[in-house]
């Protein structure tokens, strides 16, 4: 039932705006604490980004802190920086910190929600400042931040960790988890999940008629099967199974892919030392990065830490079966779209067993290939973030100021 007009902060003069069948108030101010914020740095920034795109399309008005240095800039959204450290395991990722101007800026703006991405100091500050100000909170769990620090063997900071961010992710009235998967680790740890925001796929990009045979001759795979990469060249990405694949597939006498590595990260230059024949097209996005995922023939994706993976959706839609770990939230995906295969985590002959399957069963790879583009359509941006919109408006009606 839609909330009255009256009962909405500073709304008197709204309307509710009508878009993909669903009832938005106009005018709605959300504050989101963003943590990165540069267009397609991640799958997590994508989604943001996407997330603000159906906002202006309902006339909300939006502010955006980050820690970015050089944050994307987007017409009619306010953009506030913020003071942060930089993670020593990974520099591009840092730990923000309150100070004093954020409490004026965001009083200043007067949200009607606030939402949350980041669980570090500012997003705990800010989810205690909503509470006081009895504004609607909702978070959203998009990084397992928990998994690259039990990757490096950092156990005693994954048992400082749990505790803190069961305290935080309970603040919140709503908390949106991208997978059933990241959702039930959660829970394991004390954590309310309260709804599933899954990823969508921009409309049209991501097409097998994107392939193209001159950038397959670029690579020099004219007549090869092509195993791609799409991420960031991290270990927690799982790219020391992808160097175990490629080294296996090397001793393979009788079948010898190409391997071709899309992205950027701290390791591309020890991944190309360890992968001398492979091939790194560099960080691309739009049409270029749709003919890549088009041109290739399997995707190789075995990171454990995924609560999501975004680049499965896209290489199915591009028609391009995946092979992806049993942990995360990848496996999801491929077993919901039936679009790829599952090999178990951080065993490189596993992978090796699965692609070389792939690769060398015709009637397999098709059937996989055929599935996995009938059941990855509908997933567009605008389907998938209406859930996040429904709880804004539902959680503004439920919390009258």
């Amino acid at each position: 039932m839609l909330c009255k007009e009256k009962k909405l902060h500073r709304a008197k003069n709204r309307r509710p705006e009508r878009e993909g069948g669903s009832s938005f108030p106009g005018g709605l101010r959300v504050a989101l604490y963003a943590g990165m914020f540069v267009r397609d740095f991640d799958g997590a920034t994508k989604t943001l980004f996407e997330l603000i795109r159906s906002l202006q399309g309902r006339k909300a008005e939006i502010a955006v802190w980050t820690f970015s240095r050089r944050p994307t800039q987007l017409p009619g959204i306010r953009v506030f920086r913020v003071p942060a450290i930089a993670l020593p395991f990974y520099p591009d990722y840092k730990f923000s910190l309150p100070w004093p101007l954020l409490f004026f800026q965001i009083g200043r703006f007067r949200p009607d929600v606030i939402h949350l991405t980041v669980p570090d100091a500012i997003g705990l500050v800010l989810a205690v400042y909503a509470k006081l100000r009895r504004i609607p909170l909702v978070m959203s769990y998009h990084t397992d931040f928990v998994s690259y620090l039990e990757e490096r063997n950092l156990w005693f900071l994954v048992w400082i960790w749990w505790p803190i961010l069961r305290v935080y992710y309970n603040l919140a009235d709503t908390l949106f988890v991208p997978s059933r998967d990241s959702g039930a680790k959660l829970a394991r740890h004390g954590i309310r999940a309260t709804a599933l925001w899954q990823r969508g796929l921009p409309e049209g990009l991501f097409s097998p008629a994107q392939r193209s045979e001159s950038l397959r001759r670029r690579w020099g795979a004219e007549n090869k099967k092509v195993i791609l990469f799409s991420g960031r060249f991290a270990w927690f990405k799982g790219l020391q199974v992808y160097v175990q694949v490629y080294d296996l597939f090397k001793k393979d006498g009788n079948f010898s892919p190409a391997f071709v590595l899309l992205g950027r990260g701290p390791l591309e230059e020890e991944l190309k030392r360890r992968m001398p024949e492979a091939v790194f097209p560099g960080y691309l996005n739009g049409d270029a990065l749709s003919a890549v995922y088009a041109s290739a023939d399997l995707l190789l994706f075995p990171s454990t830490t995924e609560t999501f993976g975004n680049v499965i959706q896209e290489a199915i839609a591009s028609g391009l079966p995946a092979v992806v770990s049993d942990e995360g939230g990848c496996r999801e995906i491929v077993e919901e779209t039936g679009g790829g295969l599952v090999a178990r985590a951080r065993r490189g002959p596993s992978f090796y067993r699965e692609c070389r399957r792939l690769l060398t069963d015709e009637s397999l790879y098709r059937r996989v290939r055929e599935t996995g583009l009938e059941k990855i359509r509908g997933r567009n941006w605008e389907a998938v973030n209406r859930v996040v919109l429904d709880s804004y408006a539902r959680l503004v009606c439920l919390h009258p100021r």
